[in-house]
């Protein structure tokens, strides 16, 4: 046998038993990680007493979801359950802008799949454009206004068909997803 024929046939047998390795990976430990991660993260988001500690918690968590999403791409539903999946995301949406666009494309990838959840994605594709500075295509962002310290959506693009878009993912009609922050919105008539 060539030298080359057998780099080949190493290289084969170490991808074939590094893919059986990640098919048969114990993830309990990473399931039981993702949920106290999720625990951490709610917490320093409603409690006043850790929100001089929430860089340092987000910092942590995010280091964990990237070395999971280094070692086995975007955790899914089927690799770490539905709140498992739904915790990266959370994390994902958590972090800085380039982070988040680096990211999207294996979120995007995962939701082609049926790995992790449609509206997850639109929520990321909202906060990725409110952070650039441009028009949200679903109405998912709410930020405070720093003159009027009033709550309001970021602008939307085409805002006039937001429902419509908000329908196609499943999300109740802007009106009400507003009511949830005490808000009232009205939809543009022109």
């Amino acid at each position: 046998m060539s030298v080359s024929r057998f780099i080949l046939l190493g290289l084969f047998c170490f991808s074939c038993k590094f893919a059986t390795a990640q098919r048969d990976v114990d993830t309990t430990g990473i399931k039981k990680a993702l949920s106290q991660i999720m625990e951490r993260d709610q917490y320093i988001r409603k409690s006043d007493d850790s929100a001089a500690y929430r860089s340092m918690i987000d910092s942590s968590n995010l280091a964990y979801v990237e070395m999971l999403i280094r070692n086995y791409g975007w955790p899914g539903k089927s690799f770490v359950g539905a709140s498992g999946n739904y915790t990266v995301w959370l994390i994902i949406q958590h972090a800085d802008l380039s982070t988040q666009q680096k990211y999207l494309p294996l979120l995007e990838a995962s939701v082609q799949q049926g790995e992790s959840r449609e509206v997850d994605l639109v929520y990321l594709q909202d906060r990725i454009l409110m952070r650039e500075g441009k028009n949200q295509l679903y109405g998912t962002q709410v930020w405070t206004n720093s003159k009027t310290g009033v709550q309001e959506f970021w602008p939307i693009e085409d805002a006039k068909h937001v429902n419509e878009r908000r329908e196609k993912y499943g999300l109740e009609k802007i009106e009400d997803y507003a009511k949830r922050f005490g808000m009232e919105y009205k939809i543009p008539e022109e």
